[in-house]
C-alpha cells in the first residue's frame, strides 16, 4: 500500500524444513520492474529478498502489482516496508486461507494523511463490491462520481490486478465483498495516535470474517508503550474485556468499533459471542522518544498453532517475541530450541478465562532468524514487535 514517502520494501520467507519458492508478477507489469521480482529461490531456512518501490501502490488506480508467491511447503512470509523514521510490517496470509468477505481496519487520520485499503485480485472477471463505513461522512470521489457513507462501489479486477482506495477519515468498517477470493490490505499512510509522537505507516493484511474468532489475549506492549485496542464487531454483539482481573461489558453494534487503552504492565482478554476482529496499536513510548505508532492484527485463541519461524528485521534498539499459552505449560516452550533466559524476560502476567489460565510473556530476542515451538505439540500465540526511536513495527506469526 502507499506509503508517505519511497519505502524500502523487504519480503522474508522462512520455513522449518526448508522450501522451493516461485515468485511471480503479472506479463503487463512494467519489464523491467517485472525482471527484478520474478524468480524462482530455495529457502534451506530463511531468506530476504528486496522488492523495488516502484511496486508501490497509487489510489484509484487499477494497477498490476500483486506478487504471487507460491510452495507447496510450510513458509511463514512477513512483508517490511521501511524508512529511517516510519516503518510498516505484515504478516502475508496463505491463499487457502483467503476469502470473500472482509472488514477493514484504519484509524482516524491526522492532518492530511490518509486512511487506506487495497485489494488484490487471485483470478480473472473477479468482482467486488465495497459498502463504505466512514467515521466522518466526507465526500469520497471515484472515477467523477461522489461516495459517502453507506454508499456502494463496484469494481472487477482481473488476476494480479490490485486497486487501492485511500481517504481523509477512519474506514473501519467498510465491507469488502468478492465474487472469488482476494487479498485485502489496510490501514494508513502514516499516522499519529492519541496526539503524542509523530506518525508511523500503518499497515496489516486483514483476516477475512470467516477465519476470525471469538476469544483474543492482547498484550501490552513495551519501553512504557501505551496499546490502543480496537475491537470490531461483524455482528452486533455482547463483549466482555478484561483487564487486570475486572471485566466490563460493552454492546457493540454491527460493523462499529469499541477502543480501550492498554498500560504496558497490563494484558487484556476479550470475549464475544459472535466474530470479532481485534486490532492492537502500539504508541509512542510515554517516557521516551522510543517507538511510534504500530499495527498488529491479534491472532484469536483458535488461530495458534505449534510452531513459528519468522526472521527478525536488523534496525531496532528491542525486538520482542510476545507468547500466549496455558499457564501450566509455559515451561515447555523453547526459542531457537534452547529454554528461555529469564533475564530476557521483560513482561509477565497470567490471564484467566472459560475455566483456563494462559500465560503471557514478552521476551527480548536478536535480530535474525529465530523459531518458537513447544517440546509437548501444544498451540501457542505468537507476536512479534520492534522498537527504535521515532519508529516501531509488529505483526503476528501465520503460516503459509
Amino acid at each position: 500500500m502507499a506509503h508517505i514517502d519511497i519505502p524500502m520494501k523487504d519480503i522474508y520467507f522462512s520455513s522449518k524444513k526448508g522450501a522451493f519458492l516461485n515468485i511471480t508478477t503479472s506479463s503487463r507489469l512494467d519489464h523491467s520492474l517485472k525482471q527484478q521480482i520474478d524468480k524462482m529461490i530455495t529457502v534451506p531456512s530463511s531468506h530476504r529478498i528486496i522488492i523495488p518501490s516502484a511496486i508501490e501502490l497509487e489510489s484509484f488506480r487499477k494497477e498490476v502489482k500483486s506478487i504471487f508467491i507460491e510452495t507447496f511447503d510450510d513458509v511463514f512470509v512477513v512483508s517490511h516496508d521501511h524508512l529511517p523514521d516510519t516503518i510498516g510490517s505484515t504478516a502475508i496470509v496463505p491463499l487457502h486461507k483467503m476469502a470473500t468477505h472482509y472488514v477493514v481496519i484504519s484509524t482516524e487520520p491526522t492532518s492530511k494523511k490518509k486512511s487506506q485499503f487495497a485489494i488484490a485480485a487471485l483470478k480473472n472477471n473477479t468482482s467486488v463490491s465495497i459498502t463504505f463505513k466512514m467515521k466522518r461522512n466526507i465526500v469520497l470521489y471515484i472515477d467523477g462520481k461522489s461516495f459517502l457513507n453507506g454508499d456502494v462501489y463496484n469494481l472487477t479486477l482481473d488476476r494480479f490486478e490490485t486497486y487501492q482506495i485511500s481517504h481523509e477519515t477512519d474506514l473501519t468498517g467498510t465491507v469488502i465483498e468478492s465474487s472469488v477470493p482476494i487479498a485485502v490490505f489496510s490501514g494508513n499512510t502514516c499516522n499519529r495516535l492519541e496526539n503524542i509522537g509523530a506518525c508511523d505507516h500503518l499497515i496489516q493484511q486483514i483476516i477475512p470474517t470467516r477465519e476470525l474468532d471469538k476469544t483474543y489475549i492482547v498484550p501490552p506492549n513495551t519501553n512504557d508503550r501505551r496499546t490502543k485496542v480496537r475491537i470490531t464487531a461483524t455482528e452486533s454483539s455482547n463483549i466482555m474485556y478484561t483487564v487486570n482481573g475486572i471485566t466490563q461489558t460493552v454492546t457493540i453494534n454491527k460493523l462499529d468499533s469499541f477502543d480501550t487503552i492498554l498500560s504496558s504492565r497490563r494484558a487484556c482478554v476479550i470475549e464475544s459471542k459472535t466474530p470479532i476482529t481485534v486490532t492492537s496499536f502500539g504508541l509512542r513510548s510515554s517516557k521516551s522518544t522510543m517507538g511510534d505508532p504500530s499495527m498488529t492484527v491479534v491472532p484469536g485463541i483458535n488461530q495458534y498453532i505449534d510452531y513459528y519461524k519468522t526472521v527478525v528485521p536488523a534496525g531496532f534498539s528491542f525486538n520482542y517475541v510476545t507468547i500466549m499459552i496455558k499457564q501450566s505449560l509455559k515451561d515447555s516452550i523453547r526459542i531457537n530450541n534452547t529454554l528461555t533466559n529469564g533475564s530476557n524476560i521483560v513482561f509477565e502476567e497470567n490471564v484467566s478465562f472459560m475455566n483456563l489460565t494462559y500465560n503471557v510473556r514478552s521476551i527480548r530476542v536478536p535480530e535474525g532468524e529465530i523459531s518458537v515451538s513447544t517440546t509437548c505439540g501444544e498451540h501457542f500465540g505468537l507476536m512479534f514487535s520492534g522498537v527504535k526511536t521515532y519508529a516501531a513495527y509488529g505483526f503476528s506469526a501465520i503460516l503459509l
